[in-house]
């Protein structure tokens, strides 16, 4: 296994909101390197769009399979 694969795998992400439920959601992709995988930003560019400015305790996470 190389040093990329170890870094940038497949798994799974997540958005959660206590304040607003609406944004709960998660889905699959590649992730890892520290950075917000681009499935999960384009969720919240599609939910901004629904439900205007996220909640002040919006997190993202992932965890790789």
């Amino acid at each position: 296994m190389g040093i990329l694969n170890s870094i940038i795998r497949e798994g799974g992400w997540w958005l959660r909101s206590i304040s607003d439920p609406r944004w709960n959601c998660n889905g699959r992709s590649i992730v890892g390197g520290l950075t917000m995988p681009a499935e999960c930003e384009r969720r919240i560019k599609k939910l901004k769009l629904k439900f205007g400015d996220p909640p002040d305790d919006l997190e993202w996470g992932y965890m790789k399979d």
